[in-house]
């Protein structure tokens, strides 16, 4: 009886401390890719995170406001047929409710697919990426680094026969968890206060267009851990993303060109 009551005050104690913080809004996305021979593609990929509603939180106000802009290009090389690795770099732009923070990144890595016959069509992928991160804090001119190492496992199901078809509905499913392995107490943006320091959960359906890319729409669930005393920030986001592939191979030659 004792245990259970220092159990439920420690708990109570520690709801009472932690400051978790909880948004809603909408997380556009375009990425754009191409070949520029059999093996090597190049992507740019562009996304914001927008807080869509504005509210009053222990007295305080976080307007409506875009909370980021990103931008990366990467290179990516086909291994083997179902492995590919990659090279990239992204610009971040954080507007974290008064905290301003740009943000360069450089990151490789490694994504492997395979297919799930008992679960019919479905493919599985792997994605492992090691990341290395530069904030600056525009306010103070600090800037600080960080390593993190990044998994995602993803599902795709076509809903129609990509055998037969080239057009169509399709069910997708990702989750990614970041791991801080270096830096973690000195950067002035936030999750790199813990370990295991963020937790993206994604579910969508999109459509194939065919020649026009993919379109695709989902829920994202991003959960952060700000800062030592292990509060979190939640965000739930309404994910638009339209995903365009060109064939850009002839260009590639001609630059191999002597």
């Amino acid at each position: 009886m004792r245990i259970a009551l220092l159990l439920y005050l420690l708990l109570n104690g520690f709801l009472c401390f932690a400051q978790d913080w909880t948004f809603y809004g909408v997380f556009p996305a375009v990425s754009q890719s191409g070949s520029l021979s059999k093996k090597l593609q190049y992507n740019v990929y562009l996304a914001s995170t927008i807080d869509a509603f504005r509210q009053t939180v222990e007295t305080k106000e976080y307007p409506a406001t875009a909370l980021q802009y990103y931008v990366q290009p990467s290179l990516l090389y086909k291994v083997l047929p179902n492995v590919q690795i990659g090279l990239g770099y992204a610009y971040v732009k954080h507007n974290l409710f008064g905290l301003h923070v740009n943000e360069n990144r450089l990151w490789a890595q490694v994504v492997a697919t395979h297919d799930m016959p008992m679960l019919g069509r479905t493919k599985l992928s792997h994605r492992l990426r090691y990341e290395e991160r530069y904030p600056l804090n525009v306010q103070t001119s600090q800037w600080s680094y960080a390593t993190l190492l990044r998994y995602q496992l993803g599902f795709t199901l076509p809903l129609y026969d990509p055998k037969f078809q080239t057009k169509g509905f399709y069910a997708s499913a990702s989750n990614e968890i970041f791991l801080c392995m270096t830096g973690a107490r000195n950067s002035p943006i936030s999750s790199k206060n813990a370990f295991y320091g963020e937790n993206w959960l994604y579910g969508g359906v999109g459509y194939n267009t065919g020649k026009f890319g993919k379109i695709e729409l989902g829920y994202m669930y991003q959960n952060l851990i700000r800062n030592p005393k292990q509060d979190h920030r939640y965000l739930h986001l309404l994910q638009i993303t339209w995903a365009a592939s060109f064939d850009l191979s002839d260009i590639g030659v001609w630059l191999y060109m002597p």
